[in-house]
């Protein structure tokens, strides 16, 4: 069965501000996934204002995923392709550490991210990528939320400047968007 790997905290902060953890825990069912630097960021996320939820993560994730020694060196590699000069040294380590460990492991999954950069880098390496839209998608499909819940999420999304589905301006767009 496919993972799901998160490799940053955006989708993970996108749950928390709609206070639906238990929504990707469903998603996730079981085979959720993180990378140390991934669970480390998550805990600090999860002690500012609004993210407390965040601390629901360790529960559906698990212990986290150690790259080893190969796996170091590719991370750092992956980091440089993703950082701009001045970047402070841990920005993108997340998801530079579980490409790095998706490749050298060879796992079948799916890189969890809104982070354009990270999914262009995946996207390069073959990676399978989904977003918070595709996850909230499958829950409307799966019939785990309904339509007018997830019109609100995406309007409690929009507030917070955490975007939108793609191509959707306003109810009518989202209606066609679900519909897809």
């Amino acid at each position: 069965m496919a993972v799901l790997l998160f490799p940053d905290n955006t989708v993970l902060i996108n749950f928390a501000i709609i206070n639906r953890m238990d929504l990707l825990e469903r998603l996730a069912n079981g085979h959720g996934h993180w990378c140390a630097t991934v669970a480390s960021e998550c805990d600090s996320s999860a002690r500012k204002p609004g993210l407390a939820a965040l601390a629901d993560a360790r529960g559906i994730f698990g212990s986290p995923w150690f790259p080893d020694a190969a796996e170091l060196q590719d991370t750092r590699l992956l980091r440089e392709e993703l950082a701009s000069p001045g970047d402070h040294p841990h920005r993108h380590l997340g998801e530079a550490e579980t490409l790095a460990i998706m490749i050298r492991r060879r796992v079948h999954g799916f890189f969890v991210t809104d982070d354009n950069d990270a999914v262009r880098l995946a996207a390069r390496n073959k990676i399978k990528v989904v977003r918070t839209w595709h996850l909230l998608k499958v829950a409307a499909k799966r019939e785990w939320v309904d339509a007018d819940a997830l019109w609100g999420y995406t309007q409690t999304l929009r507030t917070h400047q955490r975007g939108s589905p793609p191509e959707v301006i306003d109810r009518p767009s989202f209606d066609k968007w679900l519909a897809l």
